[in-house]
């Protein structure tokens, strides 16, 4: 995440920002490429089940600060949809549509966590979820915004999603998880600029607008001043 021109003309520093989906099978050669990135702090914003199935093993021996939290989440109720009657392609898009609202809602505790790390400097560093989509995604918008880039640009940011993701990958674990045909599954795991954009909605109708999110949890000005002292060229 970097490279990204902002509003006053700045641009996102390169190298101190990575997102990211599971790193349960992380190679050799994979972990030699995050240790190179030189990775300060990684932020797994899964549920401790999602840890436990698919641990991330490589931070401890590498000497990187690994952060995650024990919590339940309204959303998680996505994989009971999927487990039971998920319907069509469309209903799932619909329910992830929603699922952006309630994410800014269960998330916000591990968003404090993060721009707190950012803000005292401990970078370069990763967050991840399972796919480096959702949770992530959206934890991406919003430093972003911080930051003041354009929401156009943070949209053309998640879409990159769909250029970099395994999804052969993702539908296989998709599939051995809820056993839900491929056409309906595929807007669960794809990027859908209608969900960002359905948290963009959802912040300036639930939370006041990015701004007072942000500061409901703890990004105030000194602390987004921080923020771009450390990230902004």
């Amino acid at each position: 995440m970097g490279g990204y021109a902002t509003a006053d003309g700045r641009f996102v520093r390169r190298g101190m920002l990575f997102r990211s989906g599971v790193m349960s099978m992380l190679t050799e050669a994979d972990e030699r490429y995050l240790a190179g990135l030189g990775i300060a702090t990684v932020c797994d914003l899964r549920r401790p089940g999602e840890r436990r199935r698919e641990p991330t093993r490589w931070c401890e021996p590498a000497g990187v600060f690994y952060w995650s939290r024990d919590f339940t989440e309204s959303s998680g109720v996505l994989g009971e949809l999927l487990r039971g009657n998920a319907g069509s392609a469309d209903d799932v898009r619909a329910r992830m549509i929603h699922l952006y609202g309630e994410i800014l809602v269960d998330h916000a505790p591990s968003y404090r966590f993060l721009f707190e790390r950012i803000a005292a400097g401990h970078v370069p560093l990763l967050f991840n979820c399972s796919a480096g989509k959702d949770r992530t995604g959206i934890g991406a918008m919003l430093i972003l915004s911080a930051l003041g880039v354009p929401r156009a640009t943070i949209v053309e940011d998640y879409l990159l999603t769909n250029r970099y993701a395994d999804f052969s990958r993702l539908m296989d674990r998709a599939d051995a998880a809820f056993a839900v045909d491929a056409a309906v599954m595929r807007p669960l795991l794809a990027a859908d600029a209608d969900y960002l954009a359905a948290a963009f909605d959802s912040l300036d109708r639930d939370h006041g607008g990015v701004d007072a999110y942000l500061a409901s949890i703890g990004v105030d000005a000194p602390v987004r001043a921080r923020l771009q002292e450390v990230l902004l060229d």
